[in-house]
């Protein structure tokens, strides 16, 4: 479902939670949009605690250079590791950074990296051990079995230690932010084939994001107003794979879309299908804080609770199938199974 049908479904619910009212006209497209976005991050938090590697990504070092949310991120020289000596590496990590998963050498498969904190002693130590007396590096060139200890000092820094003059090739796998849903509305549009374009369309300007940066988006055509009747609750809408500016896109299938179409470009969330109705169930919950705070509070609670009853036997499961990592094994580098 996109915003658009969520936004429809929580209009539809929090008339439903207070029979026979219709207070949903008391929501404006903007503050409802807005709504969802706070339900949806909710949901959102809750599916990654119970699924932690869910939608994670992976950049390498030797990958080309890419464009996301207006930066060129050009991994070559953002995550270049060539160690200077005496002072520690630090690099930079992608936009849509998260949360680091792991870290690989690629050209040494025999170093290793793990997080550790760079307040602890043992940091110091183990940042002392690899310099001489003079502050340069002791550890030259690409020594097998060296493990970096990593930890994140700001939005998109990552600092390793040991220092060294060797030269590193890695990969990233990371968890993506995930941008919030937005709608786009203005101008008309055509499809031919897989190649939607539009007339007098902001698409990038309203913050539309699509497949190709980890997000999703759908067309709506025929209509340019959220709260026409006729959008299905029950229907899949067709999925934009790429936009490339404010005025072209390309669509996921290929479609006839006739000129001047009116359409709206509708952002879904990056969840599994069967999360998207608990994302309009408690925007339902939190629309009625303006009518009655005490019912608002006591759905809510009922929603969350049945949600994270859902999702963990799942994650249950899931964990039992994986080995635990002792604190013994940590230290020599041994981690669980994947």
């Amino acid at each position: 479902m996109n915003i658009i049908q969520l936004i429809r479904k929580a209009r539809l619910g929090v008339d439903a939670i207070l029979p026979g009212a219709s207070v949903s006209s008391m929501w404006g497209d903007e503050e409802s949009a807005d709504t969802i976005n706070t339900a949806y991050e909710e949901v959102l938090r809750r599916y990654r605690l119970a699924r932690k590697k869910w939608g994670m990504r992976t950049v390498r070092q030797d990958d080309p250079a890419f464009t996301m949310e207006g930066e060129t991120y050009t991994p070559s020289t953002a995550l270049s590791f060539q160690g200077t000596p005496g002072r520690p590496t630090i690099v930079t990590l992608p936009p849509d950074f998260s949360e680091v998963v792991r870290i690989l050498c690629l050209n040494n498969r025999t170093v290793r990296f793990m997080p550790y904190e760079m307040e602890s002693g043992h940091w110091t130590d183990y940042e002392q051990r690899g310099m001489d007396i003079g502050g340069d590096s002791l550890l030259l060139n690409t020594p097998d079995g060296l493990v970096f200890h990593y930890d994140i000092i700001s939005a998109r820094s990552l600092i390793l230690n040991p220092p060294t003059s060797g030269t590193f090739t890695i990969q990233v796998d990371y968890i993506p932010l995930k941008r919030p849903l937005y709608f786009s509305k203005a101008g008309t549009v055509a499809q031919a084939g897989t190649a939607l374009t539009g007339t007098s369309t902001t698409w990038v300007s309203d913050n539309i994001f699509t497949e190709n940066t980890g997000n999703f988006a759908e067309v709506i055509s025929g209509t340019d107003d959220p709260k026409a009747p006729f959008i299905s609750l029950v229907k899949d809408y067709p999925r934009v794979a790429s936009i490339t500016s404010d005025t072209a896109a390309v669509m996921v299938a290929g479609a006839t879309i006739s000129s001047g179409t009116k359409a709206i470009l509708a952002m879904a969330p990056a969840l599994p299908r069967d999360m998207h109705r608990w994302i309009a169930d408690y925007a339902s919950t939190l629309m009625l804080k303006k009518v009655n705070p005490e019912i608002a509070e006591k759905f809510g609670t009922e929603v969350m609770t049945r949600l994270t009853e859902t999702i963990r036997p799942t994650a249950g499961r899931r964990q039992g199938q994986e080995s635990t990592m002792t604190e013994d094994a940590e230290e020599f580098g041994i981690t669980s199974a994947w």
